[in-house]
C-alpha cells in the first residue's frame, strides 16, 4: 500500500490579553501548509499541514511578546479522560520555544511574561488517504466506477477531535472531508462523438456515471483531494473494455468534377448518385434499409434495398423525392444496439432529390459567338438552370423559318448553340432567331407552350 503521509495541525488561538501578540507557526523554512482557516466557538482556527517528504522537522515554534523573556509551558490533553494534563510536558524560558510532533492528539501552550499571557489551543492528525482499488458496473446504458479509498480514520467522511475551549464542558467535535474525486479517461471514450463528459470531475462522490456507456476501450485514472488539500498519488485502472455502441454514417454525393464527397444537406437534382459510408464504433453486425419517397408512402411496405454488411458497396440513383435511410449496428458479444437514420446538421433529415424545375426565363435573349470568351453560347441564364429534367428539345429558326440548330437530349450533355449552321457548320449572320423549347422532368412533368419561346439576338 502506497501511503502518502501528513501531519496536520488545527491551532486555536486564544487571546487573553492586550499588548504586543505571540504566535505559533510550522518551524521550518521549507514546510508546507495550507492556510485553511475554520471558526469553531468563536475561535480562529488554522491547519498547517506538513508531508512526509519534509526534511524540515515536524515540530511546532511558539514566539512570545516581541523580545522579552516569557515562559513557555505545553501540555497534552488526555484522549482518554476528556481533560488537559495539569502537568506540562515542556517548560522553556527565552523569547522562542519549539517541540516536536509526539502524534495525534492536542496541546496547550501558554504564553506568560508576567504582564501579558497568551493561550494557544492546537490539535494534530497523523492524517493518511490513499487508493485501494476501484470497481466497474457496465450495461448497454451507462457505466458507474466505484473508488475505494483507504485512510487511517474510521470514518472518511469526517475528523473528529475534541474541543477544549471551555475546559469545563469538552465535547467532541467534527470537521466534515468535504473531498473532491476528479476522473478522467486515456482515450476519448466517445471516439470525437460530440457527447459532453460532464463526469470528469464529481465532488463529494466516490462514484461516477458515465452515460451513454462508453464506446472506446481504455484505462480510467482516479484521484481524491481531501478537505485538507491532501491529493492522493493517481490510480489507474486495467483498461476497460467498452460496451457502448454507435451506429453512424455518412451520406457521399459527387461535387461538380463528379468526385463524391460528404454532403452536408443530403441534397441535389435527379438523378441523384449516392453512396454510404459506414462510422459506426465497435460494432460487428449491421443493418441497412433505404426506402422509397416516405410523402406517399412510407408506412407502407416500400424497401427499396437492404445490406447486412459493414459498408454498402453499390451506388444509389433516385429519382425527385424524400428517402429515408436507417442503419442498425450490435455488438454481437454485447448484445448492445445502437441505429441512427441520415444526419445533416446533427439532426434527422432523408435525402431530397429535387423536384423538376424548367424556368421560362432560363434563356438569355442575346448573345455574342465573336470568341472573346465572354457570352460566346446561346446557353442557360447562370442561377436559371433547369434541374432535375431528364430530356429536352431545342429547334432555333432565322426570321425565315429555316431551321439553324436543333438539339435533342440530356439536358446535362447540351453544350448550348455557338452560333454555327447545326452546331458545327458555317457562321450565322447577325441578327434574330427564334427559339422552341420542350421538355421532361425525371418526376414525369412536361414542360412545353407559349412561354418555352422567344426570340434571342446573335451579335458578330
Amino acid at each position: 500500500m502506497n501511503m502518502n503521509v501528513k501531519y496536520i495541525l488545527i491551532v486555536s488561538i486564544l487571546l487573553l490579553s492586550l499588548g504586543v501578540s505571540a504566535q505559533i507557526y510550522t518551524a521550518g523554512t521549507n514546510a508546507d501548509y495550507n492556510g485553511i482557516r475554520y471558526n469553531m466557538n468563536g475561535d480562529s482556527t488554522l491547519i498547517f499541514t506538513y508531508f512526509s517528504t519534509n526534511s524540515k522537522p515536524r515540530t511546532l515554534k511558539a514566539h512570545g511578546f516581541g523580545d522579552s523573556t516569557a515562559t513557555f509551558k505545553w501540555y497534552n490533553f488526555e484522549n482518554s479522560t476528556k481533560t488537559i494534563n495539569p502537568t506540562p510536558f515542556r517548560v522553556d524560558n527565552g523569547t522562542e520555544s519549539e517541540v516536536p510532533l509526539s502524534g495525534e492528539g492536542g496541546y496547550l501552550l501558554v504564553i506568560d511574561n508576567s504582564m501579558l499571557v497568551d493561550t494557544f489551543r492546537t490539535w494534530v492528525f497523523d492524517d493518511e488517504i490513499g487508493i485501494d482499488s476501484v470497481s466497474q458496473v457496465q450495461n448497454c446504458e451507462f457505466m458507474q466506477l466505484t473508488v475505494y479509498p483507504y485512510s487511517n480514520r474510521t470514518n472518511f467522511s469526517q475528523y473528529a477531535y475534541f474541543d477544549f475551549c471551555d475546559l469545563n464542558n469538552v465535547m467532541e467535535t467534527f470537521i466534515s472531508n468535504n473531498f473532491s474525486v476528479e476522473w478522467n479517461a486515456e482515450k476519448d471514450i466517445y471516439a470525437d462523438v460530440d457527447i459532453p463528459q460532464v463526469w470528469k470531475s464529481r465532488i463529494n462522490s466516490l462514484q461516477t456515471i458515465i452515460a451513454p456507456t462508453p464506446f472506446v476501450e481504455t484505462p480510467y485514472s482516479v484521484r481524491i483531494t481531501n478537505v485538507f488539500g491532501q491529493t492522493t498519488t493517481v490510480f489507474t485502472t486495467a483498461s476497460i473494455p467498452a460496451k457502448g455502441v454507435y451506429a453512424a454514417f455518412e451520406v457521399l454525393i459527387p461535387d461538380e468534377s463528379g468526385i463524391f464527397k460528404p454532403s452536408t444537406t443530403l441534397e441535389g437534382e435527379a438523378m441523384l448518385s449516392m453512396k454510404l459510408n459506414n462510422k459506426s464504433i465497435n460494432a460487428d453486425k449491421f443493418e441497412w434499409t433505404g426506402w422509397n419517397n416516405q410523402k406517399i408512402n412510407f408506412l407502407q411496405n416500400d424497401t427499396l434495398w437492404t445490406y447486412d454488411t459493414e459498408h454498402v458497396p453499390d451506388e444509389f440513383v433516385y429519382k425527385p423525392g424524400e428517402y429515408p435511410v436507417k442503419l442498425t449496428v450490435e455488438n454481437v458479444q454485447t448484445g448492445c444496439r445502437s441505429s441512427t437514420y441520415s444526419l445533416a446538421g446533427g439532426k434527422r433529415k432523408d435525402i431530397r432529390v429535387y423536384e423538376s424545375t424548367f424556368p421560362p426565363e432560363s434563356f438569355p435573349n442575346a448573345f455574342t459567338p465573336n470568341g472573346d470568351g465572354s457570352n460566346d453560347v446561346f446557353t442557360f441564364v447562370s442561377g436559371s438552370k433547369p434541374r432535375s429534367m431528364r430530356m429536352m428539345e431545342m429547334k432555333i429558326v432565322n426570321r425565315n423559318g429555316l431551321l439553324v440548330y436543333k438539339y435533342r437530349g440530356e439536358i446535362s450533355k447540351w453544350e448550348g448553340w455557338n452560333g454555327k449552321m447545326n452546331g458545327n457548320g458555317s457562321e450565322c449572320s447577325s441578327g434574330v432567331y427564334y427559339f422552341v423549347v420542350s421538355g421532361d422532368g425525371w418526376d414525369d412533368k412536361e414542360y412545353s407552350g407559349k412561354q418555352y419561346t422567344g426570340a434571342v439576338h446573335l451579335f458578330r
